[in-house]
């Protein structure tokens, strides 16, 4: 039999027929098939549609990644590769006492290249992977280069038939040289030379004919009569030994190119780098998990197989935008003081009263090496107040409006200046409180005010007119645009309120929407927002100012719900962004690979927002950044795998136990008060829903099946009534006070152990406190 037509009927690669399933079916009516099509795209979005094989070129993909493994079937994971799918090429000729095996996708692949077949499309490299290809390319050809001109100005012989195979880069036809037939056994290549059990003719010959008629064939014409030459060589190798003659019939002997002694470990990680595998991955390699060969089945390692092998395109980019986030915050909004207490600034300033004094402000330390808490409210943390109308907030506001109702404007004896303030706080002695009551009346009967600056009688924009007329009341006026400049020197005793200078504008400082008057170096040392072109705490909306973001639809009911998932993108300091960039790299990347793109944003985004909205409904006045919720849903998710792969596991007992532990750690650390375990308790139990139906599988039979489509359905119906809830929690019926929810946040074990979470507001007025 000629020796060529033997090598390309046993090098030939073959495709399973595809099946047509029922969404394909082109009968019916235009709904019908539109039905069938919705139906079959569901079923495959949740892993549970009919199987259909691959393309012919996602087939010859996966069966050049895995068909190339040597020697024997491990006990592991790892044992999922099977290079007895491909048939070998076997040599007559060869020397019986070194046969040696080699993967035959590496040689069909080196064949379809150098006789210009057409090779099936693959995945496309990204742009960087494929610019350091180049380079390495270009590399290796100018060492390749270098060494056979040295080669040959030494007289010795090129190195070997498998190196030129190996560099297809540098292979053009010119280099191809005339070769007997006998030269084929690739004798000179002894840098391996391990001997193999030689297999049966009988039981070669039924592989052969059984593979034969499975695949169909295709016009693959292995020509390999022109080589390079074997000429005797000094140096490492030894000399080839003398070709045997011809003897047809003999047997069939497999092509060797010294690759026998390679560890399976080290093929595998050749091989195999990119591939994620089902119930292993890299926390199951930290975990020294381990698979149950009887359960790897050929059904198992066909669904295995037919699992996508994605990119993990989200990771990347939620990493990206978190990274770029924190850089422009720092940049922005600087760094707060770095500790776990208080930090006090004092500074002495000029106070409403135009008296220097020494003032002192309180601002909360940060452990994560980050922003302020009010610069995170102002970047979009989760913060309830800014999400919804706070009945308790409301109230501790309600009453700085009170007793600013009962202020007015205290001028100074000596026409130095005036500042709207209370009665106990201007001085009797040095200035003057022109309050109008039932006794002294304003303009207009008026018994509320008076106001430094504001006049409703000399204001024209707005004016004050029927129906438009202002109210006695000064909490409800209008802030003046435009005033009428009085005929009158300072000097005069009527509108002094108008005449003077107003050295005490609205300040709005803090978390909690607090307002007083006073003057710009006080509410610059406070870190306030400072109002110069209004005169009344009434006539700003701080809440709105505070909170920053889009501004509210109504200035009085906040409505920044977006922060539920805005808040995944910030972090609290530097500290917090490598854990959170370390856990993405090396878990949530791990598990994309798995899931994809599209299932692991919903995972991620969907268990960060129930996380954030517990927290919310249960620590309203807690300022949280950071996706933690996230995080701990991923946690969820490396706990579903392992209980989806249970029967395939050895100790399958002790791999979930290796996994629960740490998970447990974790929450008891949440006790602690830099760490938002409502929002880790929530998120780990909505991730677990969501990967039970996301997630895939290996199903083991039709009745595994069945089970995973009712759970996806249960699953599914948990996920959205938890949500729910949790949306009526906190819309509809609030939880404004709850003592108890704080210590399962935090466990107060000394009096400040707990102070910087700030869980309730329970404070008077704060508009005449300085």
């Amino acid at each position: 039999m000629d020796y060529n037509r033997q090598v390309s009927r046993l090098t030939t690669v073959s495709a399973p027929p595809m099946r047509m399933n029922s969404s394909m079916d082109p009968g019916g009516t235009k709904m019908q098939r539109f039905g069938r099509f919705m139906k079959s795209s569901i079923a495959d979005f949740f892993g549970v549609g009919d199987d259909m094989e691959e393309s012919r070129a996602k087939w010859d993909n996966r069966c050049k990644r895995y068909a190339g493994s040597i020697g024997k079937l491990k006990k592991t994971v790892e044992d999922d590769v099977d290079g007895s799918r491909l048939p070998h090429i076997v040599d007559p000729l060869r020397h019986p006492t070194s046969r040696r095996s080699t993967p035959m996708s590496s040689i069909s692949t080196y064949y379809r290249s150098t006789q210009g077949l057409p090779r099936k499309r693959a995945r496309k490299d990204s742009v960087v992977k494929m610019t350091l290809k180049g380079l390495t390319t270009l590399a290796g050809a100018r060492r390749n280069l270098r060494v056979k001109k040295g080669l040959k100005n030494r007289g010795y012989a090129p190195a070997s038939l498998a190196e030129d195979m190996m560099d297809a880069s540098s292979y053009t036809p010119s280099q191809v040289y005339p070769m007997t037939e006998d030269h084929f056994s690739l004798e000179d290549d002894v840098f391996y030379d391990e001997p193999v059990t030689e297999v049966e003719p009988s039981k070669l010959d039924r592989i052969r004919r059984s593979r034969m008629l499975q695949t169909p064939r295709l016009p693959v014409i292995l020509d390999i009569s022109n080589m390079l030459p074997f000429r005797p060589a000094a140096g490492w190798r030894r000399t080839p030994p003398q070709a045997y003659p011809s003897t047809p019939g003999t047997g069939i002997d497999e092509v060797d190119f010294g690759l026998g002694q390679i560890t399976q470990k080290v093929m595998d990680s050749v091989l195999e780098r990119n591939k994620r595998n089902v119930g292993m991955g890299f926390v199951g390699r930290l975990m020294n998990r381990s698979f149950r060969s009887d359960r790897q089945t050929e059904d198992v390692k066909h669904q295995i197989d037919e699992m996508d092998d994605h990119r993990p395109y989200f990771t990347y980019w939620v990493t990206f935008v978190q990274i770029v986030v924190f850089i422009v915050s720092v940049s922005v909004y600087g760094i707060a003081p770095i500790g776990i207490s208080e930090t006090v600034y004092s500074e002495t300033v000029r106070m409403p009263n135009l008296a220097m004094q020494l003032e002192h402000h309180r601002e909360r330390d940060n452990l994560w090496i980050g922003p302020r808490q009010a610069d995170l409210i102002h970047l979009g943390a989760k913060y309830a107040p800014c999400m919804r109308w706070d009945e308790t907030l409301n109230r501790a506001l309600a009453l700085d409006t009170a007793e600013e109702r009962t202020s007015a404007c205290c001028v100074r004896n000596d026409g130095s200046g005036c500042a709207q303030m209370t009665e106990k706080r201007c001085s009797s002695l040095l200035s003057t409180f022109l309050k109008w009551d039932n006794n002294t009346q304003g303009v207009g009967k008026r018994t509320s005010g008076s106001v430094c600056g504001q006049d409703p009688q000399f204001c024209t924009d707005p004016a004050s007119v029927p129906p438009f007329k202002w109210a006695d009341d000064i909490t409800q006026w209008p802030l003046c645009k435009t005033t009428t400049e009085l005929n009158q020197t300072k000097a005069s005793s009527e509108n002094r309120h108008m005449t003077c200078e107003v050295v005490g504008h609205p300040c709005c400082h803090g978390i909690q929407g607090e307002c007083f008057i006073t003057t710009r170096e006080h509410c610059d040392l406070k870190r306030g927002y400072y109002h110069e072109d209004a005169f009344l705490c009434s006539q700003v909306k701080c809440m709105q100012q505070i909170c920053g973001m889009i501004v509210f639809s109504h200035p009085d009911h906040p409505d920044q719900f977006y922060r539920l998932w805005t808040s995944l993108f910030l972090h609290g300091g530097l500290i917090h962004l490598v854990i959170t960039v370390g856990f993405q790299v090396l878990v949530m990347r791990d598990i994309e690979k798995l899931t994809g793109a599209i299932r692991m944003a919903i995972i991620y985004l969907g268990t960060g927002i129930c996380g954030n909205l517990a927290s919310s409904v249960f620590l309203p006045y807690v300022v949280e950044a950071g996706p933690s919720g996230s995080q701990f849903g991923i946690l969820a998710c490396l706990l579903v795998e392992v209980l989806q792969s249970w029967p395939r596991y050895k100790k399958p007992a002790i791999a979930v136990l290796k996994l629960v532990v740490p998970i447990i750690i974790l929450f008891l650390l949440g006790l602690l008060p830099w760490f938002d375990n409502w929002a880790h308790l929530f998120g780990f139990f909505f991730g677990f829903l969501l990967a039970f139906a996301l997630l895939p599988y290996v199903a083991f039979g039709k009745l595994d099946r069945r089970r995973k489509i009712i759970t996806i359905v249960i699953t599914l119906c948990l996920s959205v009534g938890i949500f729910v809830l949790l949306v009526i929690l906190f819309y509809v019926v609030p939880l404004t006070n709850c003592p108890g929810c704080q210590y399962f946040n935090c466990i107060p074990f000394t009096a400040d152990f707990c102070k910087n979470m700030g869980v309730t507001i329970k404070r008077n007025s704060t508009y005449s406190l300085l």
